[in-house]
């Protein structure tokens, strides 16, 4: 076996040779090929994909993500482990550890993953590699939920699938009759749904403080333009992260107060789940976004809405008004490398490759 590293100056090349047409599994996709090209933090000699391969067959694949955080003062790059992959004839052995190896020691280091199943989180965490950067103890609160879908691939399934179309009745029915009192009774926020970035958004871009991932105006468009993610099947493309979903959005929403813009955030709906991934606004408004966001969900009539941002999530809690049910939902942040948020810096939802997923 051999590791094959692929540059980011060479991507679009080898996704056009012979070798790359020939592996019945893609490491890649065309989606991903343009955002990584895309990406405002990453230059051409990062290192953005690991394959192992015996003879021309792909046994296991990495790609890496490009990124930089601050940190006392200073902008440290580093990359996000964003996709990992191995055939299953030959998990178990370890390969895809083999590959981290690799990856450590072009990135001498500075690594980070979130987002993670937990066998392949278990299996980074292995090798004493990373430690906990961040702990993203958030909830996922339910309005119309199909649970057999959302509970059909974990373990245990078999024994609960029964009453779980009884347990989703009564919370679609319970999230029904508050929504019905919700838009009786209470008065709503003014908002506007654009498709990017208009010049307001930008000037308010400016003003924001620091956050410790710090994506601003260039990063956030290009996660506007550069999805993962299509509503058209392309045949004869197989890859293992799946990219094709029907039911996708991605919108910025302006929050008005008294007729005055007063901030805006970005959320996304995939499959009827819900997500927050970056606001900028002062706390004082997070009451109304939350309002803003209730009527959006009620509008689409979403399955369930995750917050991984622990405040934001106990005060969406507190101030929700439709959603019948909330359970935790954990989703961590490791690193390869000593570094704290010791100034508390906002981290958002939408940090790490969560923006794409």
């Amino acid at each position: 076996m051999r590791i094959l590293k692929i540059k980011l100056n060479e991507l679009s090349a080898f996704c056009g040779s012979r070798l790359f047409r020939s592996f019945a599994v893609k490491p890649i996709s065309p989606l991903r090929v343009d955002s990584y090209l895309n990406n405002p933090r990453a230059n051409g000699n990062d290192t953005v994909l690991y394959l192992l391969l015996a003879g021309d067959e792909l046994i296991a694949f990495r790609t890496i993500l490009p990124d930089y955080v601050l940190f006392q003062g200073e902008v440290i790059k580093f990359g996000w482990c964003s996709g990992t992959w191995v055939a299953p004839e030959h998990r178990g052995q370890k390969l895809s550890i083999q590959l981290l190896d690799a990856v450590w020691e072009d990135w001498k280091g500075c690594l980070m993953f979130t987002n993670y199943t937990h066998l392949s989180e278990r299996n980074n965490l292995s090798t004493h590699k990373f430690d906990l950067l961040e702990e993203r103890s958030g909830l996922r609160f339910y309005l119309y939920p199909h649970l057999n879908q959302i509970y059909k691939d974990r373990s245990g399934y078999n024994k609960i699938k029964f009453i779980l179309p009884l347990l989703s009745f009564g919370i679609s029915t319970v999230s029904f009759i508050k929504s019905f009192i919700y838009k009786i009774f209470y008065s709503k926020t003014n908002y506007v749904e654009i498709a990017g970035l208009d010049q307001e958004c930008r000037n308010c871009l400016e003003k924001y403080p620091d956050t410790f991932f710090n994506r601003k105006e260039k990063e956030l468009d290009w996660i506007i333009q550069y999805t993962w993610i299509t509503q058209f099947n392309q045949e004869d493309f197989v890859y293992p992260f799946s990219y094709l979903k029907k039911d996708y959005s991605l919108k910025v929403v302006k929050i008005r107060k008294e007729n005055t813009f007063a901030g805006f955030f970005i959320y996304t709906i995939i499959q009827s789940n819900m997500k927050i991934l970056y606001y900028f606004m002062e706390a004082s408004l997070l009451p109304r976004m939350i309002d803003v966001v209730s009527q959006l969900a009620m509008k689409k009539k979403i399955e369930h809405l995750t917050l991984l941002n622990p405040p934001l999530a106990r005060l969406f809690k507190k101030e929700n008004k439709c959603f019948a049910f909330s359970k935790n939902y954990i989703s961590n942040i490791y690193s390869s490398w000593t570094v704290s948020n010791e100034r508390s810096l906002t981290i958002f939802d939408g940090d790490g490759d969560n923006c794409f997923t």
